[in-house]
């Protein structure tokens, strides 16, 4: 039976990533990807584009493979990997795209994302897309870039400073990576870290707060 994408659910990655599936058993990733991310600089040194690459675990991508292999091959070919890519996108923006861009301490969104993109290899699958600023981001403004899932229920990890890079930036900017202590970070936060978060961990902050970043700093 071809379900098509329409067939799934309003919170459609639940049948994926969960991002919608929000419950107490979520206050724990079930989900895990190993990320990188190239954040592209503009000649005039604003902010063009971040170009993501996630590569899921392999119980999860057997997971996709098998709810969205509608000729039961056991392969995905082109259309049903743009199956999954749509039902990812559609899932996820509401998230913005599980990435947060801040400027000063205010959140840019980015604009719909269109050239999402799946693929599978050495069993695991791997998703690439894009996404652009909605708004002018001058890369002296030294943003910060996350990229986390809100709903906790996704672990993207960098494992590698070589898995975050800024290309194109002036040569007086340049890009660390924060991988933050969780320790460290529930104690500095604990006030704010109520038992809330365990029945909506979506509105708890502790997902952003324990989330690797890319800091720009510019001398």
């Amino acid at each position: 039976m071809n379900r098509g994408k329409a067939a799934y659910p309003a919170f459609g990655l639940a049948l994926l990533m969960g991002a919608g599936a929000v419950s107490s058993a979520a206050a724990h990733p079930h989900v895990f990807a190993e990320a990188r991310l190239e954040v592209a600089v503009r000649p005039d040194g604003r902010v063009e584009r971040l170009r993501h690459v996630w590569r899921f675990d392999e119980f999860f991508s057997s997971t996709v493979l098998l709810e969205f292999d509608d000729d039961t091959d056991l392969i995905l070919d082109e259309s049903e990997r743009d199956t999954v890519a749509d039902v990812v996108s559609e899932s996820i923006a509401e998230f913005g795209y599980f990435q947060r861009i801040d400027v000063g301490g205010r959140d840019i969104p980015v604009r719909p994302v269109k050239d999402m993109k799946v693929i599978f290899q050495d069993g695991q699958m791997i998703l690439f897309f894009t996404s652009e600023p909605a708004e002018p981001i001058a890369v002296t403004d030294q943003p910060v870039f996350n990229v986390y899932d809100p709903t906790f229920y996704t672990a993207i990890e960098f494992y590698s400073e070589d898995e975050m890079v800024l290309e194109g930036a002036p040569s007086n900017c340049a890009a660390t990576m924060i991988v933050p202590d969780p320790d460290e970070a529930i104690a500095q936060n604990q006030q704010s870290l109520t038992e809330a978060f365990f029945n909506d961990p979506a509105g708890n902050d502790l997902s952003k707060l324990l989330a690797t970043r890319m800091e720009i700093s510019c001398r």
